[in-house]
């Protein structure tokens, strides 16, 4: 008897059926995360004019993104015939891999930004500036994706390799 998956060469259908759904899910999802997080960037700066002041623009403009960047990351990784325990780790590792990435993106690119606006500005005034700058607005947007989409093929190849199921895509 031959192990499952090897009878009449169906273990290169099923190897090519993992290549194309895992890289597929990757390029999909990372793809969705960065077109979908930019229009969700687009959305807030037209939607949220600075009111509330700089620091509920930042907090805004960040979390925004990182919502649209799980949704549109989730989009892509859903298991439409998974268990929904499987589907809700999935879910909470991706949120948490926008949310993180995005908040540590931004910090990382947040000096940077400040950086030429003082170079091109001369000194500003008041003390810390909170602005959300380009530089980490970008940032926050790669980062987050970046790391939502590797969350979810961790999962993914931890289940695989986990369950030993060849079918699990």
């Amino acid at each position: 008897m031959a192990p499952y998956g090897v009878e009449n060469g169906s273990l290169m259908a099923s190897w090519d059926m993992f290549l194309i759904t895992t890289i597929g899910r990757s390029i999909v999802g990372l793809l969705a995360a960065l077109m979908l997080g930019f229009v969700g960037y687009l959305f807030w700066s037209v939607s949220f004019p600075p009111l509330a002041g700089l620091g509920f623009q930042t907090f805004t403009v960040i979390n925004t993104i990182a919502i649209v960047v799980t949704f549109s990351t989730a989009a892509a990784w859903w298991k439409l015939d998974g268990e929904w325990e499987t589907r809700f780790v999935a879910f909470v590792l991706i949120t948490t891999g926008a949310f993180v990435g995005g908040w540590f993106g931004y910090d990382h690119g947040f000096d940077k930004g400040v950086e030429k606006i003082i170079a091109e500005y001369g000194h500003i005034p008041g003390g810390q500036l909170r602005v959300p700058t380009h530089a980490g607005i970008r940032s926050s947007l790669l980062a987050g994706a970046l790391l939502s989409n590797f969350m979810a093929l961790g999962h993914h190849i931890w289940r695989l390799w986990r369950y030993n199921d060849p079918g699990d895509y």
